[in-house]
């Protein structure tokens, strides 16, 4: 099914990393303008408790968290959940929320500082507003982000707007949109997915992304899992902003000729790998079954069970599709745990 020679080759992409799973919609209680209801000191037990790595701290409306000592790189992502209205979007409602993560509170200040906008009062007991923006002034500060070295998320996109043209919901590619939210089972994760899948069948390069959105205890039903070298934010925010990572609780790792994982190159002549593995322990739960599922634009085109407790390898020839993602099911409850993101084919219309 697959050569050595091709399993060699996706591990040597990911040669020195090993798989941290995490949340990467949160929020504490830090005082200020925070809505959480735990400490940073309760979330870091908790993490510990669920044997979760890490979480995304974003809280509202200020900075300050980034700065309190209980803070550690590498087991807390920073970043903050803005809200805003886009007044040139006409739909039944254009209200909406971004999350932007950064290695720390630096960027994030610098950026807040670049749109006026925000009226920042500096500092890192500063505060923001909420603005709203055009859809190219959004455009545009989504276009800052990345040059600050963040990772942009529009969170719970079906749970705010509310439109039936995708499109309303892209405002730039290489962007995360959160598909799993709060739970594999919730009505939202399933509205999420359909958004989504309906972003690439329109030819959108969007990243699969999971956000418990939680305020109070941490909880295992909205993971993500990234392959890092190292327990760090400058790590994470490597693979995030590539969109080499897993929306779930499981690992999916892909290479196609020098692509990884969200990226794109020439599917002429090419051997896709896929590797499916390192199950987060909360699916590791006795009677329950999976299945790999590899799609492309055209639907699943290769199916199979695997073990929850070894790697899983399939290689397919790669021309004659738009792009490739696989995908875990839980085969036992009927849902999707884990939901890799695309390489998309350079070549395609």
């Amino acid at each position: 099914m697959t050569t050595a020679s091709e399993i060699q080759k996706l591990e040597a992409h990911y040669a020195g990393c090993r798989a941290f799973h995490g949340e990467l919609h949160d929020h504490a209680s830090t005082g200020g303008t925070s809505d959480g209801h735990c400490t940073l000191t309760q979330w870091a037990e908790d993490l510990a408790k669920l044997k979760m790595d890490f979480a995304a701290i974003l809280d509202h409306r200020q900075v300050r968290h980034m700065f309190l000592p209980e803070w550690k790189d590498g087991l807390f992502i920073g970043g903050t959940e803005p809200g805003t209205f886009i007044s040139d979007l006409r739909c039944a409602s254009n209200e909406m929320h971004y999350n932007m993560l950064f290695t720390g509170p630096e960027p994030l200040m610098a950026l807040l500082e670049e749109f006026p906008e925000y009226a920042f009062t500096g500092g890192q007991e500063g505060h923001f507003i909420y603005p709203e923006f055009t859809r190219e002034r959004f455009g545009q500060l989504i276009d800052a982000v990345r040059a600050h070295g963040g990772f942009f998320v529009y969170p719970h996109p079906k749970q705010l707007m509310q439109s039936e043209d995708p499109l309303d919901y892209w405002f730039r590619d290489e962007t995360g949109i959160e598909v799993i939210y709060m739970s594999y089972d919730s009505q939202d994760t399933v509205d999420n997915y359909a958004l989504w899948t309906a972003l690439l069948a329109r030819g959108r390069r969007v990243w699969a992304c999971a956000g418990g959105d939680l305020h109070r205890h941490p909880t295992d039903r909205a993971m993500t899992t990234i392959y890092a070298e190292a327990q760090a934010n400058s790590a994470y925010l490597a693979r995030l902003r590539t969109g080499d990572f897993t929306c779930g609780a499981a690992g999916v790792r892909m290479c196609l000729g020098e692509a990884k994982t969200g990226g794109r190159c020439s599917f002429a002549g090419q051997t896709l790998t896929v590797c499916a593995g390192d199950f987060h322990d909360s699916l590791l739960r006795s009677g329950h079954a999976y299945r790999l599922d590899i799609l492309n634009e055209r639907g699943a085109v290769w199916s199979g069970d695997i073990p929850c407790t070894e790697r899983t390898y399939v290689s397919l020839p790669a021309q004659g599709a738009a792009f490739w993602r696989a995908e875990i099911c839980d085969t036992t409850d009927g849902l999707r745990v884990a939901v890799g993101n695309p390489i998309w084919n350079t070549d395609a219309p």
